[in-house]
């Protein structure tokens, strides 16, 4: 795996995460990895605790009630809220993760293009910081990308942070990007712009289509998207034309998304976070 924290999408918080975490792993004591009761929060303390289980590090979690009175030796992550960025409190041993924004690619002109790093992406690379070669850490290596899936970024722009992401995780090997008719068991029921039998048919006869065929047919497919603002042209492509999966895996992130929304339901929204992270470390899927 490329080490995340050394690529330039981290370079704002670089130097506060390695310094928190080595200090917090210096002392040695147990930490408390603390995050919302929410799928973001799911998403973020997953791969920080896969990191201290690889390692045989002690530690508990805490999910949801994020208020001034965190224990000493923690990592806090913050996904609401006006903090921004990466802070380490010395005297307390606190590192709080919160969203900010990030250069990711270069235009033509030379300028830089501003996306978000998501919370979900920074706890991937201190994850793989604790734990370079971890069993675990690797197994929902694919989820560093989701928080920008999720990010209403994606709704309204194209998201630079996103691309490079995907592109740094195909690389290595972590993912692979496929159309939607090349994904095993695709996950349509909640898209009311995708007809699922039209979907199976073209599935069907994808392998002796030639390229101008198939993007014939992934147009017709979702040309009922067409008349609705949503979902923006950028999501609607990588549902259909850029599906993520990885290792082992019959559904697609984005299904496994929006699929995931029904673990709260009708639950505590902190037991519901805490079945969505048990469920990443046990299958490394959602």
């Amino acid at each position: 795996m490329r080490d995340l924290i050394s690529t330039d999408l981290f370079t704002g918080v670089e130097e506060k995460i390695r310094t928190g975490i080595s200090q917090l792993m210096e002392k040695g004591q147990r930490i408390s990895i603390i995050s919302d009761a929410n799928l973001l929060g799911a998403l973020s303390i997953a791969p920080l605790e896969a990191s201290f289980i690889d390692s045989n590090l002690p530690y508990r979690r805490k999910i949801g009630n994020i208020d001034y009175s965190v224990p000493e030796n923690s990592i806090v992550v913050h996904n609401k809220g006006d903090e921004k960025g990466v802070s380490w409190d010395n005297e307390k041993n606190i590192l709080s993760i919160s969203e900010t924004l990030s250069p990711a690619l270069s235009g033509h002109l030379g300028d830089d293009k501003i996306g978000p790093l998501t919370t979900v992406a920074m706890c991937h690379s201190i994850a793989q910081s604790i734990s370079p070669s971890g069993v675990l850490v690797r197994k929902i290596r694919p989820w560093a990308i989701s928080g920008n899936w999720i990010h209403s970024c994606m709704d309204m722009t194209y998201d630079p942070v996103y691309v490079s992401l995907k592109e740094l995780l195909t690389l290595e090997g972590t993912i692979r990007v496929v159309p939607l008719p090349e994904v095993p068991s695709p996950k349509v029921e909640s898209l009311d712009f995708i007809d699922e039998n039209s979907l199976i048919d073209i599935s069907g006869r994808w392998d002796s289509m030639g390229e101008e065929g198939r993007a014939r047919s992934l147009s017709h497919l979702c040309r009922g998207a067409l008349d609705s603002t949503s979902p923006s042209t950028s999501r609607l492509e990588e549902i259909v034309w850029n599906c993520i999966l990885a290792s082992g895996w019959k559904v697609d992130l984005a299904s496994q998304i929006r699929a995931s929304s029904i673990i709260w339901k009708n639950k505590n929204p902190k037991i519901a976070t805490s079945e969505a992270i048990d469920m990443l470390l046990r299958l490394g899927r959602l």
